[in-house]
């Protein structure tokens, strides 16, 4: 029984990995009617928390290196890598540092992600336009985040209330 344990683990993240890019490439059809460029639900990022809550960090790491590279491969550009890989990367370790700490839920930690994946995203857009004036986005896409993070931390709650009762089997 024990062989077919990494086995699952796997078959797992690569479903969560593949669920985080259906519902990035989603929400790539349907951008938000806002005046902020690049702002999206990361209901993507859902599936990246749900492997870090079910696995742990190497496999939620997986995940988002999975969902990241191959979103920017399939329909994205060089550039959507570089804010893709910097924000997920700031976000996966808001949600790591958090994880496991009693008083945070998934739906705080998604939150926290969001809002550090928006961070990453505008010290991005300042590095490459070397335009230090864009850092003042940060301020609509941080209460945005706050917005996105809870309905992505819903989803994974949602989700790893559904999950929980499997692991065991």
């Amino acid at each position: 029984m024990r062989e077919r344990s990494p086995v699952r683990r796997l078959v797992l993240c690569a479903l969560l990995a593949s669920g985080a890019l259906v519902l990035s490439y989603v929400e790539s059809l349907f951008p938000l009617p806002l005046p902020l460029p690049g702002a999206r639900l990361g209901l993507g990022n859902a599936m990246v928390l749900l492997a870090l809550l079910l696995f742990g960090l190497r496999e939620a790491a997986g995940v988002l290196a999975t969902k990241v590279l191959l979103s920017a491969l399939l329909f994205g550009t060089p550039l959507s890598l570089a804010y893709a890989a910097v924000g997920g990367a700031l976000s996966l370790s808001a949600m790591a540092l958090l994880n496991g700490r009693g008083s945070v839920t998934p739906i705080g930690q998604s939150v926290a992600g969001a809002v550090l994946h928006n961070a990453g995203q505008v010290l991005v857009a300042t590095a490459i336009t070397a335009t230090p004036e864009l850092l003042y986005y940060f301020t609509p896409l941080g209460l945005l985040g706050v917005l996105t993070g809870g309905l992505s931390g819903v989803a994974a709650k949602l989700c790893l209330d559904r999950l929980r009762p499997l692991q065991g089997r």
